[in-house]
């Protein structure tokens, strides 16, 4: 089997990579950005998937599976720029559509978000709950499920609660966790948006990987599932392990505006993949914490 990943150079993209190769999956990937972690037994391509080129994929390899990992994936640059935020999350994916219609691909499985539960009725969210959206970003993910579903391939989308852990970019993803653990390792403030209270459900990279791995190469198909930890974190209680982490640390938690789109409370359930794909999550979150927090002292001492 020959799977493509787009945004395969990425933070969960490259995990899921990894993933793929260790089962002898041969992988292709396509990203616009040149891989910061590549895998020695992966093919890229650096391009855009709005490009002309990216057809070209297509005609050198006959792809069986798709994981379409590549977006926008920050709510507050959806909020200021939402129309590249539709190009990227939107236009792109119909491309990945129409080309895995075009070459009969047999599988395709995609990246939504937790960010489709903007009003949540009840805890822990299931994949039933009404769906609401309080950003473009929102908006573009829900749009893009209904064109996955629209397209008769079979098909499974990931709404992913918060992903975190090594790999993942302090500056150019939206990723709460990287954030702070950058600015604890490089001894500068913390900045909490509102006070601090609103809950994430965090969910680790490497259990995020492996059910894309699963997901692809399994019989599963038209199900929309939840990616999660099942469990219930406040960003205040992340700044503090974070903190206390470090013992060294000397910076302060400092409490800023709130941003715009962001959700209050989340906490998925995961009984669903775990009941179709036998997801595990393998790591708890001090676990998980303390692996990203080894990774980015690593990356400080490297520069």
């Amino acid at each position: 089997m020959k799977v493509l990943v787009t945004g395969g150079s990425g933070f969960i993209g490259s995990h899921t990579v990894d993933g793929l190769i260790e089962r002898g999956v041969e992988t292709v990937v396509v990203d616009k950005k040149k891989p910061s972690f590549p895998n020695a037994k992966a093919l890229y391509y650096q391009m855009d998937i709005n490009s002309d080129g990216f057809a070209s994929v297509f005609k050198a390899h006959k792809i069986d599976g798709i994981i379409h990992l590549a977006a926008q994936p920050s709510v507050s640059f959806s909020t200021k720029n939402p129309l590249e935020d539709a190009q990227n999350n939107i236009i792109a994916s119909i491309r990945v559509i129409e080309e895995a219609k075009k070459n009969q691909v047999q599988k395709l499985v995609v990246s939504s978000s937790a960010a489709l539960y903007a009003r949540p009725q009840y805890f822990p969210i299931d994949e039933k709950h009404p769906t609401a959206y309080l950003s473009p970003y929102a908006i573009s993910k829900h749009t893009m499920e209904e064109y996955v579903k629209w397209s008769g391939i079979p098909y499974v989308i990931f709404r992913y609660a918060n992903v975190y852990g090594p790999r993942q970019d302090s500056q150019g993803e939206a990723g709460v966790v990287a954030i702070f653990t950058d600015a604890v390792t490089r001894q500068e403030p913390i900045f909490v948006h509102g006070d601090g209270n609103q809950t994430r459900d965090f969910v680790y990279v490497k259990d995020v990987a492996r059910a894309n791995c699963q997901a692809v190469l399994s019989d599963v198909a038209g199900e929309t599932i939840n990616l999660s930890s099942q469990t219930e974190v406040s960003v205040n209680e992340l700044a503090q392990m974070l903190t206390s982490s470090v013992p060294a640390y000397q910076g302060k938690i400092q409490h800023i505006a709130r941003r715009e789109g962001d959700i209050y409370r989340s906490v998925l359930s995961n009984q669903k993949a775990k009941e179709l794909l036998g997801f595990k999550n393998t790591y708890s979150f001090a676990q998980g914490i303390k692996e990203t927090v080894t990774f980015f002292e690593k990356q400080e001492r490297s520069l």
